[in-house]
């Protein structure tokens, strides 16, 4: 099965072509907020590299969130649009799931978070790829007690922390009773070949079905809310509103 890959969910846009478990391609760009920009033209040439087109390819999938509002928006609805006008399959997978993949072992748990600003994040832990504090956004401290719930209830001595943003907690990450191992730079990014991967085991969805998993509200929501009143309504509501 090919599969088309891609995220925009944070500065990092990564895009790959995945034949099944196998990486055929990946392209790559750091630091880079053009999303909308780069992105279009960037998954043109990766398949033109690659002697296929977009008929070709079988299933595709993005990275749904949580990340940047703006970001995430651009992913999505591009390949919502190729699934929608070729008739193909599309799959939305966790960013922390896939920033999570890259650094697993049998006997640890993995944390995979992102810096959310003033001491918060959106996190997400999971044994063997399953998850064991659900993705959502935590405070510090919040997450800390979850982390230590996790580590006693299955008596695990090593946590994995992939990501951004913890290493401001190192002392009090020390604290853990567990040992700590840091991803490194490439760890710490969420790569487009996870998301393939990832995508070959999950549920298939309509695309019009497929919306941001945002985790918290957006300025505008808070603003809507604070203006009319009216409660909080699903996501999808306000994408499809816009």
């Amino acid at each position: 099965m090919k599969i088309l890959s891609v995220s925009t969910a944070t500065n990092f846009l990564t895009i790959s072509l995945n034949e099944d478990e196998k990486v055929i391609k990946q392209v790559e760009e750091k630091d880079q907020r053009n999303h909308s920009e780069h992105l279009d033209p960037m998954i043109d040439k990766l398949l033109k590299d690659c002697n296929l087109s977009l008929k070709q390819i079988d299933r595709l999938a993005v990275a749904i969130g949580p990340g940047s509002y703006t970001g995430l928006r651009i992913g999505i609805t591009t390949m919502k649009m190729f699934a929608s006008i070729l008739n193909k399959e599309i799959v939305g997978i966790s960013t922390l799931q896939a920033l999570a993949a890259n650094k697993q072992a049998a006997d640890s748990l993995t944390l995979a978070c992102l810096d959310a600003r003033n001491n918060n994040f959106f996190a997400g832990a999971y044994v063997n790829g399953e998850a064991v504090i659900a993705d959502g956004h935590y405070s510090f401290e919040a997450l800390l007690e979850e982390l230590k719930k996790v580590l006693a209830e299955k008596n695990i001595q090593k946590l994995i922390i992939l990501g951004s943003g913890m290493e401001k907690h190192e002392d009090l990450l020390n604290s853990l009773p567990c040992d700590i191992i840091w991803g490194n730079e490439e760890e710490n990014l969420v790569h487009a070949s996870q998301i393939a991967k990832l995508a070959l085991t999950s549920e298939v969805i309509d695309a019009d079905q497929l919306v941001p998993r945002y985790l918290r509200r957006t300025q505008a929501e808070m603003d809507w809310h604070k203006k009319t009143g009216k409660p909080f309504e699903p996501d999808s509501n306000y994408v499809e509103e816009v």
